[in-house]
Protein backbone atom coordinates (compact mmCIF):
# COMPACT_ATOMS: atom_id res chain seq x y z
CA UNK A 1 0.00 0.00 0.00
CA UNK A 2 2.57 2.14 0.95
CA UNK A 3 4.64 1.90 -2.24
CA UNK A 4 1.41 2.46 -4.42
CA UNK A 5 1.25 5.40 -2.12
CA UNK A 6 4.53 7.15 -3.38
CA UNK A 7 3.35 6.73 -6.87
CA UNK A 8 0.00 8.67 -5.81
CA UNK A 9 2.02 11.51 -2.90
CA UNK A 10 4.07 12.84 -6.24
CA UNK A 11 1.90 15.39 -7.37
CA UNK A 12 -1.23 16.93 -5.46
CA UNK A 13 -3.60 17.26 -8.21
CA UNK A 14 -1.98 15.49 -11.42
CA UNK A 15 -3.20 11.73 -11.98
CA UNK A 16 -0.78 8.55 -10.66
CA UNK A 17 -0.14 7.90 -14.36
CA UNK A 18 1.31 11.28 -15.35
CA UNK A 19 5.12 10.78 -15.99
CA UNK A 20 5.14 7.56 -13.91
CA UNK A 21 8.47 6.48 -14.95
CA UNK A 22 9.85 9.77 -14.61
CA UNK A 23 12.10 9.18 -11.10
CA UNK A 24 14.48 6.11 -11.94
CA UNK A 25 15.65 6.44 -8.55
CA UNK A 26 11.93 5.68 -7.50
CA UNK A 27 11.68 3.04 -9.43
CA UNK A 28 14.12 1.14 -8.08
CA UNK A 29 13.52 1.92 -4.51
CA UNK A 30 10.41 0.98 -4.67
CA UNK A 31 11.90 -2.45 -6.28
CA UNK A 32 13.64 -2.90 -3.42
CA UNK A 33 10.98 -2.44 -1.14
CA UNK A 34 8.55 -4.80 -2.56
CA UNK A 35 11.79 -7.41 -2.94
CA UNK A 36 12.17 -6.95 0.85
CA UNK A 37 8.36 -7.27 1.53
CA UNK A 38 8.28 -10.99 -0.33
CA UNK A 39 11.17 -11.75 1.29
CA UNK A 40 9.88 -11.36 4.45
CA UNK A 41 6.92 -12.97 3.87
CA UNK A 42 8.32 -16.14 1.84
CA UNK A 43 11.75 -16.83 3.16
CA UNK A 44 11.34 -19.67 5.30
CA UNK A 45 12.60 -19.28 9.51
CA UNK A 46 12.69 -15.74 9.01
CA UNK A 47 8.99 -15.29 7.95
CA UNK A 48 7.89 -17.96 10.24
CA UNK A 49 10.01 -17.97 13.11
CA UNK A 50 11.79 -14.63 13.55
CA UNK A 51 8.53 -12.47 12.11
CA UNK A 52 5.97 -14.96 12.92
CA UNK A 53 4.15 -14.46 9.69
CA UNK A 54 2.52 -17.02 7.68
CA UNK A 55 2.55 -15.92 4.23
CA UNK A 56 2.25 -18.69 1.96
CA UNK A 57 -0.88 -20.38 3.90
CA UNK A 58 -3.32 -17.24 3.99
CA UNK A 59 -4.65 -18.37 0.49
CA UNK A 60 -6.24 -16.48 -2.41
CA UNK A 61 -9.08 -14.57 0.34
CA UNK A 62 -5.53 -13.46 1.84
CA UNK A 63 -3.78 -12.30 -1.06
CA UNK A 64 -7.30 -10.88 -2.62
CA UNK A 65 -7.52 -8.62 0.60
CA UNK A 66 -3.58 -7.82 0.46
CA UNK A 67 -4.18 -6.66 -2.32
CA UNK A 68 -7.40 -4.53 -1.89
CA UNK A 69 -5.91 -2.02 0.39
CA UNK A 70 -3.27 -0.84 -2.21
CA UNK A 71 -6.25 -0.98 -4.85
CA UNK A 72 -8.16 1.05 -2.20
CA UNK A 73 -5.73 3.52 -1.30
CA UNK A 74 -5.38 4.66 -5.22
CA UNK A 75 -8.60 5.10 -5.25
CA UNK A 76 -9.27 7.16 -2.87
CA UNK A 77 -5.90 9.15 -3.59
CA UNK A 78 -6.72 9.85 -6.75
CA UNK A 79 -10.41 10.87 -5.76
CA UNK A 80 -8.92 13.42 -3.17
CA UNK A 81 -7.07 14.66 -6.20
CA UNK A 82 -9.82 15.85 -8.29
CA UNK A 83 -11.04 17.85 -5.12
CA UNK A 84 -7.93 19.56 -4.66
CA UNK A 85 -7.70 20.27 -8.34
CA UNK A 86 -10.95 22.07 -8.38
CA UNK A 87 -9.47 23.84 -5.47
CA UNK A 88 -6.63 24.66 -6.61
CA UNK A 89 -8.42 25.84 -9.47
CA UNK A 90 -11.12 28.21 -8.00
CA UNK A 91 -8.08 29.71 -5.88
CA UNK A 92 -6.04 30.63 -9.08
CA UNK A 93 -9.25 32.39 -10.45
CA UNK A 94 -9.85 34.47 -7.22
CA UNK A 95 -5.53 35.39 -7.38
CA UNK A 96 -6.42 36.42 -10.95
CA UNK A 97 -9.76 38.36 -10.02
CA UNK A 98 -7.54 40.39 -7.33
CA UNK A 99 -5.05 41.14 -9.40
CA UNK A 100 -6.92 42.40 -12.60
CA UNK A 101 -8.75 44.28 -9.51
CA UNK A 102 -7.44 47.92 -11.98
CA UNK A 103 -8.55 47.06 -14.98
CA UNK A 104 -8.70 50.34 -16.87
CA UNK A 105 -9.79 51.31 -20.50
CA UNK A 106 -7.62 54.05 -22.14
CA UNK A 107 -8.13 54.93 -25.79
CA UNK A 108 -10.51 52.17 -26.62
CA UNK A 109 -7.76 49.40 -25.56
CA UNK A 110 -8.08 47.57 -22.22
CA UNK A 111 -4.69 48.00 -20.08
CA UNK A 112 -4.01 46.98 -16.58
CA UNK A 113 -2.63 48.50 -13.82
CA UNK A 114 -1.42 47.35 -10.51
CA UNK A 115 -4.67 47.05 -7.92
CA UNK A 116 -3.25 49.26 -5.12
CA UNK A 117 -2.13 51.82 -8.14
CA UNK A 118 -5.65 51.89 -9.42
CA UNK A 119 -7.28 52.62 -5.86
CA UNK A 120 -5.16 55.17 -5.18
CA UNK A 121 -2.95 53.63 -2.07
CA UNK A 122 0.54 54.65 -2.95
CA UNK A 123 1.24 57.06 -4.51
CA UNK A 124 4.94 58.01 -7.29
CA UNK A 125 6.18 60.73 -4.74
CA UNK A 126 7.29 60.08 -0.94
CA UNK A 127 5.17 61.38 1.53
CA UNK A 128 7.95 62.04 4.16
CA UNK A 129 7.32 60.10 6.92
CA UNK A 130 10.34 58.07 8.48
CA UNK A 131 13.06 60.51 6.98
CA UNK A 132 14.07 61.80 10.53
CA UNK A 133 14.50 59.13 12.88
CA UNK A 134 16.32 59.22 16.26
CA UNK A 135 17.77 56.46 17.59
CA UNK A 136 19.03 56.92 21.43
CA UNK A 137 20.88 53.71 22.71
Amino acid sequence: SENIRSYTSRSFDKPVWHNVLGNKEMQKAILLAQLCLYAAVFIPYFSDKILKLSGASIGHHGWLLALAGPMGCLIFCEACKVITAFQKKRYQRSLAAKQNVGVAVEDGKPGVQKAAQAKGKYSEEPTGQNEHIEVSV
